[in-house]
C-alpha cells in the first residue's frame, strides 16, 4: 500500500476472465507469432516450463486485460500487450512490471502502486488488478 495512508488515493480496478481452451486454440492455430505478440520472452519461458502451460498463458493474458481496464487504456491507442509484463517475486506472488516508458505512455505516475491477483484451473483463468494513485500527484 501507499506509504502515507492519510493521503487521498484514487483506486481503479480491472478484472478479466479467459477461457483456457480458447487460449490453447489460439496458440495452436497462430503458433509462436501469436505468443510472441502477447507475451515477453521471460513470460514465455515461465509458461513453457509448466505442465499445464495454457492455464499459465491464460492467467497472464487475463492479467494484462485487467491491467488495461484498471489503467483505462483503449485498444485503439496502439497498446501492446508486451508492454505489461507479469513477473514473480521470490515468494511466488505475481506482480505487474512496467518500464518507465510504459508508465509514462499509459499516464501512470511513478508513485502509483499496482496490486494484482490471478488464478487458474482447467477451464478458466481470472485476474484482478488494482491501481492506487495518490490523489493530485503525478
Amino acid at each position: 500500500m501507499l506509504k502515507n495512508h492519510a493521503d487521498p488515493v484514487k483506486i481503479s480496478q480491472g478484472i478479466d476472465i479467459v477461457s483456457v481452451p480458447r487460449m490453447k486454440l489460439a496458440a495452436e492455430r497462430q503458433g509462436p507469432r501469436f505468443l510472441d505478440r502477447i507475451f515477453t520472452p521471460e513470460e514465455r519461458r515461465y509458461c513453457e516450463s509448466k505442465r499445464m502451460k495454457y492455464e499459465h498463458y491464460a492467467a497472464r493474458f487475463a492479467a494484462k486485460e485487467a491491467a488495461m481496464k484498471a489503467f483505462e487504456i483503449r485498444r485503439q491507442n496502439r497498446f501492446r500487450f508486451r508492454e505489461i509484463e507479469i513477473r514473480r517475486r521470490p515468494t511466488g506472488k505475481p506482480v505487474i512490471h512496467l518500464s518507465r516508458e510504459a508508465r509514462k505512455r499509459f499516464g501512470l505516475p511513478m508513485r502509483c502502486e499496482i496490486e494484482m491477483s490471478m488464478a487458474h484451473e482447467r477451464e478458466y483463468a481470472v485476474a484482478t488488478v488494482l491501481l492506487l494513485v495518490p490523489a493530485g500527484k503525478s
